[in-house]
């Protein structure tokens, strides 16, 4: 036909320019995608694990495989609906490993047939409908155990899995995008191939869309000859056809040349400076320190309090226990109460009996510590910025520890006063919830930073003892 040696020309060289831009581009960041989304999906699968809703496959067998393999997404059973739930993430998990590990990010290594496999994989988990009604089993079962992480007692593992399920939806629309880039470049290339090795063999008339059948069955009697061993796509052929002798036929190659353009490359961004393992805890010790001031304004609130209902006890009540001998006693247990907190691990209320004094007086140093570290400045600042990473981990991680504990009574006083004073009809009585929800959101934020030095000293022990392994290698090697 006229002008075709033209367009296969121009054909050809649009698929070179847009297979070089996709194996020089997109590969690498569908990898790249794909390791942050196992990363992602191991953090929120950690703290589902440790909170014991689900748990890790026990057997957790390797079978060997040549290919992407979509665990089941059937019906859960009735009973240990969990225990299921586990096993098939399990080898959801396992399946990314072996994408990550044995699947080459390359053209040739990923055609149309992988292609599906991967999109199908990286949906398992329907994250755009990861709610109780989802219409799968697995990803409704998932939502379920989310969910009651979300409402659970634990506020920072409820916002790391949020904030963790945030970025995981981000990453799996990007490596989607990729994807569809990929399979949009191998059915053209198939196309492209038809063009060259059946077409000419086949006679085509521009405008005979009557006999659209008949010349689809002379395509596939010719490709099954020149392009035997390849697998035949009907509805590809159809749609090449129509590219050739519909009456829009040059609209169709047009829009299909355009399809094909490479992108224009934007500005590299600018290098990003790895940080070092002392920065990064300095950071989380600043982030910790910044709540000093409502730390502070809790404590004196919960204060004067108290210091109400010890006057409102201390009346004719008090009298009564005088006069028959119970005052002493009185004295000693006055501002000693029971708190009640919630433990995380197995979500039990559990109740410890503290001194209300006795901890102000502890809340009230650790604020002037916070309150010298976040000035930056003063002898305490000074040493903290001399002292190495393995002692200023250890004092980030006795601090976290401390205030963790500092904001659970902190709670635990706030409900107990909040109750006394609505039993006893007493209007006004503040309470210290923006207080308490600054102290979390620095606890989250100072831990996410612990959390990148270690996985930052992870990798780098990780990368020493590879190399060292490589130096005993060599010298055990002969000459």
């Amino acid at each position: 036909m006229e002008g075709s040696g033209v367009f296969l020309q121009q054909l050809t060289d649009a698929l070179s320019q847009r297979g070089q831009w996709l194996e020089g581009t997109q590969l690498p960041r569908l990898k790249e995608g794909i390791q942050n989304y196992q990363t992602l999906f191991e953090g929120i699968m950690a703290v589902l694990i440790r909170k014991g809703l689900l748990r890790e496959d026990p057997y957790n067998y390797e079978q060997p495989q040549s290919d992407i393999m979509v665990p089941s997404d059937g019906p859960l059973p009735d009973f240990e609906n969990a225990d299921e739930t586990s096993y098939r993430l399990a080898a959801f998990r396992r399946q990314l490993k072996y994408v990550l590990a044995d699947v080459g990010f390359n053209l040739s290594a990923l055609p149309l047939s992988r292609l599906k496999k991967l999109s199908a994989l990286l949906s398992f988990v329907n994250w755009s409908e990861l709610t109780d009604s989802s219409s799968s089993p697995v990803t409704r079962s998932f939502a379920r155990a989310i969910t009651k992480t979300l409402l659970g007692g634990d506020a920072m593992s409820a916002q790391i899995v949020k904030e963790q399920e945030t970025k995981i939806v981000e990453v799996f629309q990007q490596c989607r995008s990729i994807i569809a880039d990929l399979v949009s470049y191998h059915r053209e290339s198939w196309k492209a191939d038809l063009r060259r090795a059946v077409l000419p063999l086949v006679a085509l008339e521009p405008g005979a869309h009557a006999k659209m059948e008949e010349s689809l069955r002379a395509m596939r009697k010719v490709y099954g000859k020149e392009m035997a061993g390849r697998p035949w796509y009907p509805a590809l052929a159809q749609e090449l056809l129509g590219e050739e002798i519909e009456s829009d036929a040059e609209a169709r190659k047009a829009r299909l040349l355009a399809s094909l353009a490479v992108p224009e490359a934007t500005p590299a961004p600018r290098p990003v400076v790895e940080r070092d393992g002392k920065s990064i805890l300095m950071e989380a010790v600043r982030i910790l320190s910044r709540p000093h001031e409502e730390l502070v304004t809790a404590v004196e609130s919960l204060t004067e309090t108290e210091r109400l209902f010890q006057a409102h006890e201390g009346g004719f009540v008090n009298t009564l226990r005088r006069l028959f001998g119970l005052a002493e006693r009185k004295k000693t247990d006055s501002h000693t109460y029971e708190i009640t907190f919630t433990e995380p691990a197995v979500g039990t209320t559990r109740a410890e009996k503290l001194s209300f004094p006795v901890f102000a007086g502890e809340a009230r140093k650790k604020a002037t510590l916070l309150a010298t570290i976040a000035s930056g400045k003063g002898p305490a600042y000074r040493r903290l910025e001399m002292t190495r990473e393995g002692p200023l981990a250890g004092f980030l991680d006795k601090q976290l520890n401390e205030m963790l504990l500092i904001h659970r009574r902190l709670s635990g006083f706030n409900a107990l006063f909040q109750e006394k004073a609505s039993q006893g009809g007493k209007q006004g009585v503040r309470g210290i919830k923006m207080e308490l929800l600054a102290i979390r959101n620095s606890l989250v934020k100072a831990n996410q930073r612990r959390h990148e030095f270690g996985e930052k000293t992870e990798t780098a022990d990780a990368k020493k003892g590879a190399g060292s392994a490589g130096a005993e290698v060599s010298q055990k090697s002969p000459a």
